[in-house]
């Protein structure tokens, strides 16, 4: 089939590829439409949404755990070296989302969410829980663990990105949120909990 021929000439995963992996488990809604590399590691339980594309050079690595979410526009490239690490239970790209490793590393914890078009480029740490929302190129950030964004205590959850603009070099810890617009480094760090003031406590809150 010349679709095939085309994808394992550029290092992808051919179109019986694909639904092999469907019949293993991995829920792809439309092989014609997904890209993904033959280096990229997947496990199980995975959903690759229409016009999901996920590269990896010959000299880089992907690794996806298990049962994460890529919506459509989501595109994740390693190259040159990079490294791309995902853990498990992410939801990834409603509105869009890249994630790009040129010779640096990204890693995802769990239970993740990044939507509205962000673009996150290596080196970037986000730890379990954390959130990038909206149209924001985030490079050299590390940005703490904690709960998901439904957890009750603010608190406690992930830190998050949020707005529109350039963050480099910003690291948050739990609890925590910059809402930029432009220049990341020109916003305050802020609490989740002063956009969510009546939300019970369930731990201490972090000393300053």
């Amino acid at each position: 089939m010349i679709f095939d021929d085309q994808r394992s000439a550029r290092g992808l995963r051919t179109v019986s590829d694909l639904l092999e992996l469907a019949e293993a488990g991995t829920i792809i809604l439309d092989p014609y439409s997904v890209l993904l590399g033959t280096r990229v590691v997947l496990g199980t339980g995975n959903v690759l949404y229409p016009g999901v594309v996920i590269e990896c050079g010959p000299d880089s690595s992907c690794s996806v755990g298990s049962s994460n979410t890529f919506l459509p526009g989501t595109f994740l490239a390693a190259t040159n070296g990079g490294s791309i690490v995902i853990g498990d239970n992410n939801r990834i790209g409603e509105g869009g989302a890249r994630i790009m490793a040129d010779s640096g590393r990204v890693t995802l914890g769990d239970r993740i969410r990044i939507s509205s078009g962000p673009v996150i480029v290596a080196p970037a740490d986000l730890g379990t829980g954390c959130q990038v929302l909206g149209q924001i190129t985030a490079q050299g950030v590390r940005l703490g663990a904690g709960e998901d964004f439904n957890y009750p205590d603010p608190d406690g959850r992930g830190a998050v990105l949020k707005g529109f603009g350039k963050a480099r070099g910003l690291t948050l810890g739990a609890g925590e949120v910059v809402n930029g617009a432009g220049d990341f480094a020109d916003a305050p760090v802020e609490r989740q909990r002063g956009y969510h003031p009546n939300s019970p406590t369930l731990r201490p809150a972090p000393r300053s």
